[in-house]
């Protein structure tokens, strides 16, 4: 007759697999894994890492070598994307960067606020009345235009214009697609006079980079004998 296990190697055997189930998931780490309806919560300065199979840091979300937590994303092959650094001063800031990991775009962790880079260009415009060009046509003329790739949905920009004495005039603002198909956005009345307005924000046509999209600013005289003058300055291009 077999013997019957009695309580106690009952208890050795369930030991003995709780042991060797230790000692496998010690060998093979954590496979797949799903969170459903929780929290993955790492702390006490615990590290996320990732790493290639060239053994290429691609992923970390831990602390720095100064104990402030920080976050860095690599390419494969181990060429920085994304990452944040803390300053000298204690300050910490982002970055993104390009192939060869230099900078392409920060925040300024020196002042706390704004970009670091890029570096944005500003344009100056003539100011005096007499230096600006000078509208007698009854059609509406093309006097200022800009061709650009799209980054943004939406444009803005300011205009200074106005008429002499006796006169009237009407400005309008062209937005022409990489297609070639003319629209307008925007159209308005002047009188004697100069005044700035802010035109805008109007949409911009088609996806970013597909294409140059054109805007034109045109001017006609409507009524009278003298000049309508017209200067479009401080274009923008932004966010909704």
């Amino acid at each position: 007759m077999a013997q019957i296990n009695q309580p106690s190697s009952i208890v050795d055997q369930v030991v003995a697999l709780r042991r060797e189930v230790d000692e496998l998931r010690k060998r093979v780490g954590i496979g797949n894994a799903t969170i459903s309806g929780g929290t993955f919560t790492v702390q006490d300065n615990g590290v996320i890492r990732m790493v290639d199979p060239d053994g290429h840091l691609i992923l970390y979300f831990g602390p720095g070598g100064d104990g402030k937590q920080i976050i860095r994303i690599r390419r494969d092959g181990g060429a920085d994307v994304m990452y944040t650094y803390t300053t000298d001063s204690g300050r910490q800031f982002w970055a993104l960067t390009d192939g060869a990991s230099d900078i392409v775009a920060s925040d300024d962790a020196a002042s706390g606020t704004g970009l670091a880079r890029p570096w944005i260009p500003v344009s100056f415009e003539k100011v005096r009345f007499g230096d600006w060009p000078k509208i007698t046509n009854a059609s509406f003329e093309t006097v200022w235009e800009a061709n650009f790739q799209k980054t943004h949905p939406f444009i803005q920009l300011f205009t200074v214009e106005g008429c002499e004495s006796a006169t009237n005039g009407e400005g309008q603002i062209v937005i022409t697609d990489a297609a070639g198909q003319s629209r307008v956005a925007d159209s308005w009345s002047m009188g004697p006079g100069l005044g700035r307005n802010r035109r805008g924000p109007y949409a911009l046509p088609g996806p970013p980079y597909a294409g140059e999209v054109r805007v034109a600013v045109n001017y006609r005289r409507t009524s009278g004998t003298g000049n309508v003058v017209g200067v479009a300055m401080d274009a923008t291009q932004r966010q909704t």
